[in-house]
């Protein structure tokens, strides 16, 4: 009995609640970031010092390349040579001159808007009085619905937001008529305008309709809109007349471009309006039921265009007026450009007209993109079209029964005309340029000549203010070459590679977050951490009661840290790797329990100790920060040595041993808190220093042992 009471106590005792043994733990982590930053705007000056020579670099480079360029005769025979070349595809072809495409299109919006909306106007006529306000007419040839014949006889007075008086239609449709003469001239299909250098051709044709007189109101009838009234729709009856108007005209773009504007300038002023208030006619319109409210965008973007297309035009003139004819330069001969260049100003008049005519060109495209696309789809660019088994709209230039409510504007096949005209025009755009500023370096050579040398005496003195100058004094460089022109014996020159090295410089430092901060004596600011870590180590506890323990681990934490600054935010990853040793005291020890299972024991208490590790800190403007080290051997440290304080609260649930076995099966949890001691000093530069640090982590673990 006694050895049995024995042999239980034994192994009673046998079954304390700590094993000495291995162990691993890992949790989530939370705690706190800081960044510190000091600035001395060394770096700012530098960086200030670096953008003024670059911004003299290039300045520089592009006088001396035009100043070479422009006293080379085969440089300015070619530039002359690309001139011709791209006048003559600018003004005498159609389908790949841009201007063309430009001008072509403007006509077909003006004219597609007056056929997608005068079908849909409440009336047109004199008024009361028949013989006012262009009095009774009959007009052939229009975009009327299901018709090509309008009357203009209503009685309702004429005006802005009223119907519209017969002597606006007549206006309009003069011009109406002129255009699409000019677009089906010679037999074309809506291409029948003649290129940009033919002024000269002549369009006549003859405008005939007929004008009533002697006529008397119809009966009056009364309205549910009538206000009980009983009123006056039209004059009928009258003696009619026929008329002729015999056109003769001019059929270049500048006249068409007039006949454009009359249309929609004669729309916006008269402001007619629109049966059922405009509401149901087109897609992506909307509006107060009248011509200058509804439309008034779709208005605004073809007077745009038309204007566009006529400065185009107006510099087509001047293209015209400056031809380079004249011989090309004695390749073989000495060239001075301060006396030899009398045809410069020609030149420059010549490729400032070509370069604007390009200019004006792109704005026609960017004011017809104002027009919405549903409108365009549905209304101003159809063509002779099939919608619902019926056909909608005819050719351009064409006008019958089906041409209402279809502009025709040939606004799909004009656009990618345009479009792929300036594409094939890309390399004579280029070209233009290079001319232009060849010849405005001829015009203005002294002056240009001049400002290189001052250029040049500025860069050295740039040089001065930059560190490391000396091995970037090879940068410029000048020289007296006796067979040069007179007034001109002075080269200049330009290192490529430390200009390229200059331009590194400047975009490194400008990329830099230390440029705009201004001067920071100090400041902290802090941001939250986020993370995990691991521990795996070995336990021991000493005395008979086995309070007291020790551990010895490696551990390895991850956090993310977001840190918000009045200078610029930064986010971290943050790695901290080491060894740490902790002493171990359980103030609850072998307690039984059955929390989890029968006969467990439990045991808590406090741990504290220290660890030896290193840091590693990956921020987000490292990037921007450690290119600068590529040419001034900034100090940037991503890692360092680490101290931490490592304590907290421990609980260990040992269960019950099993048979055989000489460890049991441990589970724990643990709340603690670490707290490193020094600094990473993350980057250092004239007088710029940003230091990080992770004050502390608060983490819970799961902790198991064997």
């Amino acid at each position: 009995m006694k050895k049995t009471l024995l042999l239980s106590l034994s192994l009673s005792f046998l079954l304390h609640a700590e094993d000495d043994g291995f162990y691993m733990s890992a949790g989530y982590q939370i705690g706190e970031a800081a960044q510190m930053v000091k600035n001395t705007g060394g770096i700012q000056k530098l960086s200030d010092n670096y953008e003024s020579l670059n911004n003299l670099l290039t300045r520089y480079s592009t006088l001396n390349t035009l100043v070479k360029l422009s006293s080379d005769p085969s440089a300015v025979n070619d530039a002359r040579d690309n001139l011709i070349s791209s006048s003559r595809n600018l003004l005498d072809v159609k389908t790949n001159s841009p201007a063309y495409q430009a001008v072509l299109l403007a006509l077909n919006a003006a004219v597609g808007l007056w056929q997608v909306t005068s079908y849909a106007f409440t009336a047109c006529g004199p008024g009361s009085n028949e013989s006012a306000n262009g009095g009774i007419q009959t007009f052939d040839n229009v975009p009327g619905q299901d018709t090509t014949t309008i009357t203009c006889n209503s009685y309702y007075q004429p005006g802005h937001g009223g119907p519209i008086s017969t002597e606006n239609y007549a206006k309009i449709n003069r011009a109406y008529q002129i255009i699409q003469k000019a677009l089906t001239a010679n037999g074309s299909n809506g291409d029948g305008v003649p290129v940009l250098s033919n002024t000269t051709t002549k369009l006549v044709f003859t405008i005939s309709g007929d004008k009533r007189m002697g006529g008397e109101p119809n009966a009056r009838e009364k309205f549910p809109w009538s206000h009980g009234q009983y009123i006056h729709t039209q004059w009928i009856g009258g003696k009619r007349t026929p008329t002729t108007e015999n056109i003769n005209t001019e059929n270049n773009a500048q006249e068409l471009l007039k006949q454009a504007s009359v249309i929609i300038t004669t729309l916006n002023e008269a402001c007619p309006n629109f049966q059922n208030g405009g509401s149901g006619y087109w897609k992506g319109i909307s509006g107060n039921g009248t011509m200058c409210g509804m439309f008034a965008n779709e208005i605004s973007a073809i007077q745009g265009m038309i204007a566009n297309a006529q400065e185009a035009v107006a510099q087509a003139k001047i293209v015209s007026e400056n031809t380079q004819n004249q011989n090309n330069l004695d390749t073989a001969k000495p060239f001075n450009p301060y006396t030899d260049a009398s045809f410069a100003q020609s030149m420059l008049a010549n490729a400032n007209a070509q370069a604007e005519i390009l200019n004006q060109v792109e704005q026609v495209v960017k004011n017809f993109e104002k027009i919405p696309t549903a409108f365009v789809n549905d209304s101003l660019g159809v063509c002779y079209e099939k919608q619902g088994g019926e056909r909608r709209g005819t050719n351009p230039g064409q006008t019958t029964t089906n041409t209402w409510g279809a502009g025709c504007a040939y606004v799909e096949q004009t656009i990618t005309n345009l479009k792929n005209s300036i594409s094939h025009f890309g390399t004579q755009e280029q070209q233009i340029e290079q001319a232009e500023n060849i010849a405005d370096t001829l015009v203005h050579f002294k002056s240009r000549y001049s400002e290189l040398g001052n250029t040049y005496n500025s860069i050295t003195t740039a040089l001065s203010k930059v560190p490391n100058a000396q091995s970037l004094q090879n940068v410029v460089s000048k020289k007296n070459n006796p067979y040069s022109p007179q007034g001109i014996e002075t080269n200049y020159y330009l290192n490529p590679n430390a200009y390229n090295q200059i331009q590194t410089i400047n975009q490194e430092l400008g990329r830099n977050p230390f440029r705009k901060m201004g001067i920071v004596s100090s400041q902290t600011n802090n941001g939250a951490m986020n993370g995990i870590g691991i521990q795996v180590g070995y336990k021991q506890f000493f005395g008979q009661k086995r309070r007291w323990g020790a551990r010895y681990y490696g551990f390895f934490d991850y956090n993310h840290a977001f840190i918000k600054s009045s200078f610029f935010n930064s986010a971290s990853d943050v790695w901290t790797y080491g060894f740490g040793a902790d002493a171990l005291y359980n103030f609850i020890n072998d307690k039984a329990t059955n929390f989890l299972g029968k006969n467990n024991k439990l045991s808590v208490g406090l741990f504290g100790g220290i660890a030896l590790a290193g840091t590693s800190w990956l921020n987000s403007e490292f990037v921007n920060l450690a290119t600068v080290n590529n040419v001034y051997n900034a100090k940037i440290n991503t890692a360092n040595f680490q101290f931490l304080f490592n304590l907290g609260l421990r609980m260990n649930l040992a269960r019950a041993k099993k048979k055989g076995s000489d460890h049991a099966a441990q589970h724990g949890i643990e709340l603690g808190v670490k707290i490193p001691t020094i600094n990473t000093n993350y980057y250092s530069f004239m007088g710029a220093e940003l230091k990080y640090r992770r004050l502390y982590s608060v983490y819970l673990n799961y902790v198991f042992a064997y």
